[in-house]
């Protein structure tokens, strides 16, 4: 080091090189000089002996880079400092120095100059007024062992023009420079196939002798290739044939418009030639995404917290979004070249593809945590995220085609496609989301460059295409399996890439199929596509999903999955290209396209949609619209639905399946509810995967709606379901399922009886039985009952809470320190008051201040934020900009009926005046007609600063058939409503008001949603813990009851009910376990009784078991009984008993389930009993239906008919046996009637039985009367 100033003992320099353990803390290695002398002096430190260890490195062996540095460390920066470097080797012993060499593999093209290999020579602290800027003169580089012909100049501008010397004479180095260099092949020199070692050395200007580093490049001579031959361009995932189709016209104006966007306002194209960190790492402290800007990579904006975010890791993620808006604009302009064959959108698209092409090959591997790991890309930190591009770039290249030279094109195939395929196929993930894109990507570039190897590996990969995902990481219900609805859209979206770009070359894997694990047949791709359906539930006034495992949140819509469906119904729907053969399937695929709202952009559409004249009458067809998702039980995922007379009242889902890897959460036994579209008992998902929340709190048991044991997060489970009854008879259904260990030696079960519109006014019960089963019975446990609710929580009746309660469980599990306020209740054991509870949700509302973003979709989004410096009412407004990017919001949980509304009222600020659209959209969708319907009002932005629009209704047009104002379904803010959205466009929204004519506000309406939670009175004593729970992302919260019982075993017995009661409506519930096997609950609603005994594990002497359940509703007035029992049984020889009713199966006969029901004789008989039993026969597959009547007197054949349908056909009278029998001594009489079925054809049938009286007959009941001329009957269901 030379030191040209006067020696100083107060001023030094400090050697960094870093070597960082991703601890949140810098590790390193460092050095200090004291700058102490004058002139030259000669430094050799050793790295075990002068070396300062700083905090953790991860060793000698990474160390990732190297750093002088002039201020920091308590180094006083001074002006005076001037010094030189030269001979920094880096060695082993002395006199046998090694260079650093690093190793870039680059294609060259016979005849193209190739430029980009971009060399970091140089960095230094961020600028600022005491830093101090070190100079580093570079001269020309040297080659050794170049072939004559060929020359590499360093640092030319010039690319034919040999450079004598370069200098870059005092040129701050703050941030690192790239230095290109330009290699000229004549076409002639090399022959194709053959190799070059280029040494680029980089030497000082003080002594150009010794290098300072050196970097090897192997230079490989290739042809161009052609692509598949006969195939005309493009082909990949459009052809030329959608250019004229009609009916997608206005699919191709959309695509053109949106190209001439990127062009006409100014948008800035250039590809940042930085690597982006992972993505989870632009996130704010509470879990809200930073808002990303364009023209800003050193700030970044939380929207929630409102505060700038600064820092390394945050500028690096932001490169990862800027890839991805640089290479969807790539994709816009590609489409907008080939529909109209542009030259300037095809230059400028040209222009990007070869920019990536040129230095993506000489970049490093660096995964999340900056190592050269399997997992990291080259230009994203992840395979995963470069295969999520990699439609785009490929479609682009394929779209370009045509626009380019044969060296152009061979530069892009082999410095990027088939570079970024070498990238993606090194990391090999095997069962995993990962690895369906890996697959999208490689079979994109297969087929693009004409690569079968790829395309085979994509498919038929053993441990990674296609063949082994269908395989392995599907369930046999058609879920994947990290059993989150989030991923399975994730993943579904790239093998839908592959099945298209596949059947587009002729290769059909939708007839690909993969053995159940279960035996029963095969599975294949179809069944992802309609799993979703099945677990669809209506939510916020539309069809949607709630948050399993890593889920980010609830709310994710089947309608915003149309890119999906719009491919299933082209592919499987009624009219598409392999309709489906089952019905189910078909009309499901309907039903999802004729939900209004989407998320199908054009491209999807251009390539996807089926032309008007062969597709179905989506909105027409009854059956469709009658069509609607049922109750369900879904063994391999694991899922339990139950759904009432009607899914869009009622849904109750129960989570009893696999754990589901990386992205499961611990919460076996979770219990999920929504009523009327409002989620009652709800699970909040996750954060962003870098945020403590995600790990400590929202991954673990106490955020669900669950069981936990000992204050602990469960361990991985699984369960099954062990009843499941769906019937309705007598309005109720139930189910059961369990859990494996929960914590070792304590495994879990959970049964939920449905009551829909239990008192005749809509409202819902839920029976809900929680047990922990302790296998060792000498330890005592604490058991805790979790449910997470919205809205307001309130201490009913029975309870009172004290404050400020500390949880000591926090101490345990650090779950427990998430929650805020909690309080603290305890109940004795047999409490004689009623515990009871209850949350009412919010109110609907069409007023909207922006005070939050509540209910919009999507909510804190890059281009839809608050604002509070820009203001018309209250403390914020919503400003709107970047309207490419984001070009709609949506709120659908609003009040509907807007038929008293006389006008709409709101302000909005625009920050220029570039004459661009946006449009305000009502949707009211008809069912009955084609298309979406909707009221619309259309504003120009051409003024500046504040403006008020008052707006009558007459002054919205209406599009097709809206149903009118008494049903507005959403409203919609769009900057692309048949316009393209202007990326200048900046604007505010505030003070959005709707009027009645009167003169004042349309009023706020309750949802009627809401949950009242009533306790056991029988329960032993609990500790109810009331608090406040974090939403995603945690800027807001939720109440959370969580109920504690001590004991061996424990049973957690509530009642729920939806909405909750009126005040001063009285309810008691009790439960009784004295029976083994049974659990019985009465209900007191009013004066009105209910009795539900859940009849589980019966068994009898052969061990056949018999569960089901059965209901008593009585008064005290009128005694009516209304009874029904249900239940499966094993095979057994003789018949069991069972309260009213008998079930006899005859030896290794098929399962039969058996539904029999008995109402209020109020005419022939008060009281009757009914003996249902099914026998088959041994000799034969058939069954005889035997239903008996008992009466006390004898019976006469004059005074009774039989009757009965099967499957709905009135069965003749001769098939009917009708018996009599005397009673005998001491016993009753019968009349008893049996009917013969067909022989066993695997079809569910339905047998009904009927008998009347056409006399007076008494019945078993001594005290009953019955009057003559009167008639009742009977039924039993038989299911085979």
């Amino acid at each position: 080091m030379y030191n040209n100033a006067s020696s100083s003992p107060s001023r030094s320099l400090m050697l960094v090189l870093s070597s960082d353990n991703n601890g949140g803390t810098p590790d390193y290695y460092s050095y200090k000089v004291n700058l102490n002398w004058v002139g030259w002096r000669s430094f050799s430190l050793s790295f075990a002996q002068d070396m300062t260890v700083n905090r953790s490195p991860v060793g000698w062996g990474y160390i990732t880079s190297l750093q002088w540095n002039a201020q920091g460390w308590d180094i006083i920066n001074s002006n005076q400092t001037n010094v030189c470097f030269n001979g920094f080797e880096i060695g082993g012993v002395a006199g046998s120095a090694r260079y650093l060499t690093v190793d870039f593999n680059f294609g060259l093209v016979p005849g193209y100059t190739h430029r980009g290999i971009p060399i970091i020579i140089a960095t230094t602290l961020s600028p600022s007024s005491s830093s101090q800027t070190y100079v580093v003169s570079l001269s020309p580089a040297t080659v050794s062992s170049l072939p004559a012909g060929v020359s590499i100049l360093f640092g030319s501008t010039l690319e034919a023009t040999p450079v004598s010397s370069l200098s870059i004479d005092y040129m701050p180095l703050s941030s690192p420079q790239n230095i290109t260099f330009f290699a000229t092949v004549p076409s002639s020199t090399l022959p194709v196939g053959s190799s070059v070692r280029v040494f680029v050395h980089l030497f000082s200007s003080v002594d150009l002798v010794h290098p300072l580093s050196s970097f090897a490049i192997n230079l490989t001579v290739v042809e161009p290739t052609p692509g598949p031959i006969g195939k005309t361009r493009p082909f990949l995932y459009v052809d030329d044939s959608m250019k004229t189709d009609p009916n997608k016209a206005s699919y191709r104006t959309s695509l053109i418009n949106t190209a001439s966007s990127r062009l006409l306002f100014g948008v800035d194209l250039s590809v940042p030639m930085a690597w982006g960190a992972w993505y989870g790492y632009f996130y704010c402290n509470d879990g809200t995404q930073l808002t990303f800007n364009a023209n800003n990579n050193t700030a970044f904006w939380c929207p929630s917290e409102r505060v700038y975010y600064t820092g390394n890791v945050y500028t690096k993620s932001w490169y990862t979004y800027r890839h991805g808006q640089v290479i969807g604009y790539l994709s816009d302009l590609a489409y907008g070249y080939w529909l109209t064959g542009n030259a300037t959108m095809g230059d400028t698209a040209l222009a990007i593809l070869l920019q990536y092409s040129s230095f993506y090959p000489a970049l490093p591997y660096r995964d999340i945590n900056e190592r050269a790991g399997g997992s990291g890309g080259k230009i994203l930190s992840q395979t995963l995220d470069e295969s999520n591009h990699m439609p785009d770039i490929a479609s682009s290249y394929d779209m370009l085609y045509n626009r380019m030279t044969d060296a152009q094109r061979t530069m892009v195939e082999h410095n990027l496609l088939r570079a970024m395929a070498a990238t993606i196929k090194r990391n090999n993930a095997g069962k995993s989301n990962w690895q369906t894109w890996h697959n999208a990507a490689l079979a994109a570039v297969g087929y693009v460059v004409n690569d079968p190897s790829l395309v085979e590996y994509a498919i038929t990969g053993p441990t990674s295409g296609f063949t082994y995902q269908l395989q392995t990481s599907v369930s046999d219900d058609g879920f994947w399996w990290e059993n989150s609805i989030a991923y399975h859209f994730y993943t579904l979206q790239a093998m839908q890439w592959l099945l298209y770009v596949c059947s587009r070359q002729g290769r059909d894997l939708t007839i690909i199929t993969a053995p159940r694990e279960d035996g029963r047949g095969t599975k294949t791709i179809e069944d992802m596509y309609i799993f979703p359906i099945a677990l669809a539930t209506p939510l916020n006034s539309g069809w949607g999903y709630p948050a399993l495992n890593d889920d980010h949140s609830e709310g994710i819509s089947i309608s915003g999955q149309k890119y999906l469906y719009i491919f299933a119904n082209w592919q499987w729907g009624a009219n598409g290209r392999t309709p489906s053969g089952k019905e189910y399937n078909r009309l499901a695929y309907a039903w999802v396209m004729s939900l209004s709202g989407g998320g199908v952009d054009n491209q999807q559409q251009l390539m996807w949609s089926l032309s008007s004249s062969s597709s179905p009458s989506l909105n027409t067809t009854s059956s469709i619209i009658s069509f609607t998702p049922t109750s369900v039980h879904l063994p391999a995922a694991g899922l339990t639905i139950m759904t009432g007379n009607n899914r869009t009242r009622d849904w109750v889902l129960l989570k009893h399946g696999p754990h589901g890897g990386y992205h499961g959460h611990y919460d076996k036994l979770e219990l999920l509810f929504a009523h009327d579209g409002v989620s009652i008992l709800a699970d909040y998902g996750t954060v962003e995967y870098t945020q403590p929340l995600h790990y400590n709190y929202f991954k673990r048991t106490l955020s669900h709606n669950s069981l936990i044991v000992d204050g602990v997060t469960q361990q991985e489970a699984s369960g099954a379901n062990e009843f499941f009854e769906t019937s309705m008879i007598h309005n109720m259904m139930v189910t059961s399922v369990n859990s494996t260990d929960l914590i070792p030696g304590v495994s879990g079960k959970r049964s939920i009886i449905l009551l829909p519109n239990m008192d005749g006014s809509g409202r819902t019960f839920l029976i809900d039985l929680l047990e922990a089963i302790n296998r060792n019975s000498s330890r005592s446990h604490d058991y805790y009952c979790v449910y997470h609710s919205s809205g307001t929580f309130q201490s009913v009746q029975g309870v009172n809470f004290q404050s400020n309660y500390s949880i000591p469980e926090k101490n345990v599990d650090p779950q427990w320190s998430y929650f805020q306020n909690p309080s603290l209740s305890t109940v004795p054991a047999n409490y004689q008051d009623i515990v009871r509870y209850s949350w009412t949700v919010p109110r609907l509302t069409m007023q909207d201040g922006f005070e939050n973003l509540a209910g919009w979709s999507p909510s804190y989004s890059n281009s839809f934020q608050l604002d509070d410096t820009n203001v018309k009412e209250g403390k914020n407004s919503v400003r709107w900009a970047d309207h490419p990017s984001g070009s709609q919001f949506v709120k659908n949980n609003i009040q509907h009926d807007w038929s008293d509304a006389s006008r709409v009222t709101f302000w909005i600020y625009n920050q220029f005046n570039n004459s661009a659209f946006i449009t305000i959209v009502l949707y009211s969708e008809n069912a009955t007609s084609t298309g979406i319907d909707y009221f619309s009002y259309r504003i120009t932005l051409n003024w500046l600063n504040w403006r008020y629009f008052n707006l009558t209704k007459s002054q919205f047009s209406a599009a097709r058939s809206p149903v009118g104002w008494n049903k507005i379904d959403s409203i919609t803010w769009s900057a692309a409503w048949s316009t393209t959205p202007n990326p200048t466009s900046s604007l505010n929204i505030d003070a959005f008001h709707v009027w009645r004519a009167d003169g004042t506000l349309m009023p706020d309406v309750s949802t009627g949603g809401g949950l009242e939670v009533v306790a056991d009175r029988n329960g032993p004593e609990r500790s109810i813990i009331a608090a406040q729970a974090p939403n995603q992302p945690a800027t807001s919260y939720h109440p959370v009851v969580v109920t504690k019982i001590t004991g061996n075993d424990s049973i957690f017995a509530h009642l729920l009910v939806s909405p909750p009661l009126d005040d001063g409506v009285i309810i008691d519930f009790e439960s009784n376990y004295s029976s083994p096997g049974v659990s019985s609950f009465t209900i007191d609603y009013g004066g009105n009784f209910t009795e539900i005994s859940l009849l589980r594990d019966i068994t009898d002497t052969s061990l056949s078991t018999v569960r089901g359940v059965r209901k008593v509703v009585y008064s005290s007035s009128d005694h009516a009984r209304v009874m029904h029992v249900s239940g499966y049984s094993l095979p057994f020889l003789s018949p069991l008993s069972l309260d009213d009713r008998n079930v006899g199966l005859a030896p290794s006969s098929p399962i039969i389930l058996i539904s029999g029901e008995i109402f209020s004789f109020q005419h022939s008989f008060t009281s009757c009993s009914l003996d249902a039993t099914v026998y088959m026969m041994p000799s034969s597959s058939s069954a005889v239906v035997l239903c008996r009547f008992d009466v006390s007197s004898s019976p006469s054949s004059s005074i009774f008919m039989a009757n009965g349908t099967f499957d709905g056909e009135i069965l003749p009278s001769s098939s009917i046996t009708m018996t009599f029998s005397s009673p005998p001594a001491g016993g009753r009489s019968y009349v008893s009637l049996s009917y013969s079925l067909p022989s066993d054809d695997g079809i569910i049938h339905q047998v009904s039985l009927y008998i009347a009286s056409s006399s007076s007959v008494s019945s078993s009941t001594p005290s009953s009367s019955a009057s003559s001329s009167s008639t009742s009957s009977s039924s039993l269901t038989n299911t085979t």
